[in-house]
């Protein structure tokens, strides 16, 4: 080969892997793996409901409390409705080693005798459950910890939502303060955040006696704040979205120290409504839409090392709706095509939470840990887990 044709050929290569250099800098999504690998796949099986009957769809609160040692959080229910049931408590397991191996099921107390004894005791009380959704670390080394909480006398599924209860554990989660109120109003607490040494926590004021989709001006989504540690809340902020046909709802403080806040649109399940707030969620931007190429419902967003996951269920109509869905973003608000972590085989689940395992740590590599619901049988679910790691 003569050097002319060679150096041609060499800068044929040159261009070409510039060009593709230059493809993957301008997608929004990051380098990334999954384990297990070769996804969609089976997970990490984390909790085993069958050999019960047993189901556990909500209630994924995730913290790590020190390095490496992790409370995760998962619901025990009954196998009503085909499974899709609210009837049940919470339960927990722990680790000391960063999610490698997990202790022996623990149950959590709040929400087992709030399930056996009801509003008022006796057999003829009404019934309540309380799934803890959402966990928080503060500065001072307390747990905060956000259930939902429903009224399960007449319905087995997650309606008629109550005033949302949290509770704070001193000890790393060996005993636990009696429930306080984040607000005096029923609805749910879709996500809390730790920014700055405040906590925020993110309110729809819908009571779901109707629909758990906004369908009235009065459901609005609100931003709570406490400095205190958790001591008390107070409001913040109402958020400028148009609720009707939405809800769910996610946030996180992006790089740039901006919160973004998410919210799913049943009518669009391609596309999310999200704010921005430059000041602490004390006033927004104006309400934008980002674009999920596989459908999002039940978002949950997380931050980690320079780069963003969003994950959930991939919808709940049309074609490949009910999967386990993954996107991957460089900025938080534009997304990758997305990948499927775990394939729907029977009802429905993921519901998930995840949690950035080694941040307590700076000389640890950061993990994110997912947990999610998948059905095994109806809509009987178990509870699984992935691994995501960044270079």
């Amino acid at each position: 080969m003569n050097k002319y044709l060679r150096f041609s050929i060499i800068l044929i290569i040159c261009h070409v892997l510039c060009c593709l250099s230059l493809v993957a800098a301008d997608k929004p999504g990051q380098a990334y793996t999954i384990y297990p690998p070769n996804p969609p796949n089976d997970g990490i099986l984390f909790v085993d409901h069958s050999p019960a009957g047993r189901s556990g769809h909500l209630g994924h609160a995730l913290v790590e409390y020190a390095d490496g040692k992790i409370l995760a959080f998962y619901p025990n229910c009954s196998n009503d409705n085909k499974g899709h049931s609210a009837v049940g408590w919470m339960e927990y397991k722990r680790s000391k080693d960063g999610g490698k191996t997990w202790s022996d099921p623990e149950v959590l107390t709040y929400s087992k005798q709030l399930f056996e004894s009801g509003q008022n005791g006796g057999p003829e009380s009404e019934k309540f459950s309380a799934f803890a959704e959402k966990a928080i670390l503060t500065d001072d080394g307390d747990m905060v910890l956000f259930f939902l909480v429903c009224n399960i006398t007449t319905n087995t599924v997650w309606r008629r939502f109550q005033i949302p209860t949290y509770i704070i554990s001193k000890d790393r989660g060996h005993t636990w303060s009696e429930p306080l109120t984040v607000v005096n109003e029923r609805g749910r607490v879709y996500d809390a955040r730790y920014v700055d040494g405040e906590i925020l926590a993110l309110f729809f004021a819908n009571d779901n006696e109707i629909n758990f989709l906004g369908n009235n001006p009065d459901h609005v989504y609100e931003l709570y704040a406490s400095n205190d540690g958790g001591r008390s809340f107070t409001k913040r902020s109402q958020l400028p979205f148009d609720t009707e046909g939405k809800s769910y709802g996610t946030m996180e403080q992006l790089e740039s120290g901006s919160l973004v806040a998410y919210i799913y649109n049943r009518n669009d399940e391609f596309n999310m409504d999200y704010v921005l707030s430059d000041d602490g969620g004390r006033t927004w931007s104006e309400v934008e839409t980002s674009h999920f190429a596989k459908k999002i419902r039940n978002p949950q967003l997380t931050r980690m090392n320079g780069s963003y996951f969003l994950y959930g269920r991939s919808g709940s109509l049309g074609k490949e709706k009910g999967h386990m869905v993954l996107y991957s973003s460089s900025d938080g608000l534009n997304w990758d095509e997305g990948v499927f972590l775990r394939m729907r085989e029977h009802g429905l689940g993921a519901y998930s939470n995840g949690l950035v395992v080694g941040a307590l740590n700076p000389n640890r590599k950061n993990r994110l840990l997912i947990q999610a619901s998948h059905a095994y049988e109806l809509s009987n679910t178990n509870v699984l887990h992935w691994w995501i790691d960044t270079p």
